[in-house]
């Protein structure tokens, strides 16, 4: 059977650049008992362009994508094991 993970976003948050506006994905990947994942690989798609961005979570579970361009996004996580997490309409 494969194990389940849950996916802790924060909310993302959209940061003034000299350019213009870039907005920034971040949180923390856990198993379904609460326990962090590291090695999870994040991918955010921006739906409207097709732009993407991969990360890779950290010791603690942790994971930021930065300087995004702004708009809508589709998140997916996924690691070896585990059923892939899938969200959309992070704005």
């Amino acid at each position: 059977m494969t194990a389940a993970f849950i996916l802790l976003l924060l909310i993302p948050t959209l940061a003034a650049a000299q350019a213009g506006s870039t907005a920034q994905i971040a949180g923390t990947v856990k198993d379904d008992t609460g326990g962090v994942l590291p090695g999870v690989t994040i991918t955010v798609t921006q739906t409207a362009t097709s732009f993407t961005r991969t990360a890779v979570s950290d010791e603690t579970g942790g994971y930021v994508l930065p300087n995004l361009p702004v708009g809508p996004y589709r998140l997916e996580a996924t690691l070896q094991g585990f059923r892939s997490y899938v969200q959309t309409g992070i704005v």
